[in-house]
């Protein structure tokens, strides 16, 4: 049964054919303790299980990394090309110091990779590539709750005792019938792996049916078996959702008709008009309807008033920010000069310091009392003729800072890890539920060393909207790179932070942060 609106219609099906379109796929890859060789033989698999996907029909495939991040491929014509983009950045992670592996943390982010698949009726199934060299003390995990089968395919090679005795102890203990563990350097589990990778029966069948001319508008259709309670039902919009052939052939036939009615004399051309009219009135109403329905998403790239970003550093810190004019060679990468940059600096910061203190007796701000992630080995600047006994900084600003965030604490810390040249600088993350400073200077909650190519205070991170959002500010006078989760960030601008996110700052840091669960 085919009904449109409330109109039964007859069609003309084709012949089914088998589609993977209810049988989405996890891909998880975890680069930890792999060979460079191995590691390709993988990548090798990954596409080709991402082309059989698409080619028998599939609509999602999501690809996740060691790090937590899911990538939903849903586009046919973009998805191997976006897949290759994103295998170029697939590494062999490297052994940490006095360590006999790096430590796996597919069992904190596999969970959360599985519950990524949203489609309604579907049958999912997963493919997990990793050394599973947890560390000791991780916890088991439960994957029962996963509807389809987990296909761990590990490997033993170049693994040390300590190394696959941990994987052996979490395998043992996690729990769930549904996955099974294969070797990818195990000659004689060579059927059984590509048995694995083969994917799922499939029993879901793809059937096109034609015969009805659509006539523009909305097009709310209803599919069904005689006897079924619960059909299927679509919509769609001339706007965004027609499939462009339907639209070719409704446009033909209307300007045809539209050359009949001209025959017909100017009566009939003004019927017509009125009639697209109110075809056009009916396309704006349901528009108008779908955003009201919808919404807008709000614009957060605001400019900031660099005087208003100064003073927002200095209730964090409670040191003067040195925010040099935007000249030649503040854009220039790496340390400059040390000789003339220093007695530079001494210059600005005394200067500033003075006007600031005569402009605001009346105003004291304390200093931040919260220790540094990182704490220099060089102590800050010292104004010139400022005594060393003095606790207390006042200064005025232009621009009052409004709703800065300081006050708020977020409902879920951010978790902050930094890397310099891909190399963590710290064994331990930190944890954020307040607002926090990120850049060079030693006074910053997260103090970056050893790369000149970071401001002095290049972002800040802050709780919005009552702790219930993070959001991210960069310096107005930030000239070196700064770019989120690949999309390059302009200097004064605001963003709202996704739960994970890739910051690299500079030319050689990078700072991954994401919103932690343990409240």
């Amino acid at each position: 049964m085919l009904r449109v609106g409330e109109t039964e219609i007859d069609v003309v099906g084709s012949t089914p054919t088998p589609s993977l379109r209810y049988q989405p796929l996890v891909i998880f890859v975890d680069t930890a303790n792999i060979p460079q060789e191995l590691l390709d033989r993988v990548k090798t698999n990954v596409e080709s299980l991402v082309r059989a996907q698409f080619d028998g029909g599939s609509q999602l495939v999501i690809v996740a990394d060691q790090v937590g991040n899911n990538f939903a491929l849903s586009d046919p014509s973009l998805a191997l090309k976006n897949l290759k983009d994103l295998m170029a950045m697939w590494t062999p992670v490297e052994v940490p110091p006095k360590m006999k592996y790096a430590p796996s943390n597919v069992a904190s982010f596999l969970p959360m990779s599985l519950r990524g698949i949203a489609v309604p009726r579907s049958k999912p199934w997963a493919v997990v590539y990793s050394s599973l060299c947890v560390a000791e003390e991780e916890k088991p995990t439960d994957l029962s709750g996963f509807k389809g089968p987990v296909r761990f395919l590990t490997w033993d090679q170049g693994l040390s005792k300590a190394c696959i005795g941990n994987r052996d102890k979490w395998l043992a203990a996690s729990q769930g019938d549904n996955w099974e563990v294969l070797k990818l350097d195990d000659r004689e589990s060579t059927d059984a792996v590509t048995k694995a990778l083969s994917g799922l029966d499939v029993d879901d069948q793809h059937l096109v049916l034609s015969g009805y001319a659509y006539s523009g508008g909305n097009f709310n259709i209803t599919v069904g078996f005689k006897g079924e309670e619960n059909p299927w039902t679509g919509s769609y919009t001339e706007d965004d959702s027609v499939p462009d052939s339907w639209l070719e052939e409704f446009n033909q036939r209307r300007v045809k008709h539209s050359k009949a009615l001209a025959v017909g004399g100017l009566a009939i051309l003004i019927a017509l008009l009125m009639t697209v009219a109110l075809i056009k009135a009916r396309t704006g109403a349901a528009e108008m309807v779908k955003w009201e329905t919808v919404g807008e998403a709000e614009d957060l790239s605001q400019t900031m008033d660099p005087d208003a970003w100064n003073a927002t550093i200095f209730q964090l810190t409670g040191a003067m920010p040195v925010i040099q004019d935007l000249v030649p060679s503040a854009a220039q990468l790496g340390p400059a000069k040390k000789a003339e940059n220093a007695r530079a600096t001494r210059q600005q910061e005394g200067g500033e310091l003075v006007q600031a203190a005569e402009a605001a007796k009346s105003t004291q701000i304390a200093p931040a009392t919260d220790t540094p992630a990182e704490a220099s080995d060089t102590a800050p600047p010292v104004a010139v003729g400022a005594p060393a006994s003095t606790k207390k900084t006042g200064m005025t600003v232009a621009m009052p800072v409004l709703d800065d965030g300081t006050g708020y604490e977020a409902d879920s810390p951010f978790e902050i890890g930094v890397l310099l040249s891909g190399k963590p600088v710290a064994r331990k993350t930190k944890k954020f539920r307040k607002v926090f400073s990120i850049g060079r200077a030693t006074d910053n909650r997260v103090v970056i060393q050893k790369d000149d190519t970071v401001h002095r205070y290049h972002v800040v991170v802050r709780p919005a909207l009552q702790g219930k959002e993070w959001w991210l500010e960069v310096s107005p006078t930030a000239t070196n790179r700064t770019n989120l989760n690949g999309k390059d960030l302009r200097a004064g601008g605001r963003y709202r932070l996704p739960s994970r996110f890739r910051l690299q700052l500079g030319e050689a840091t990078e700072v991954r942060g994401r919103m932690s669960d343990n409240t």
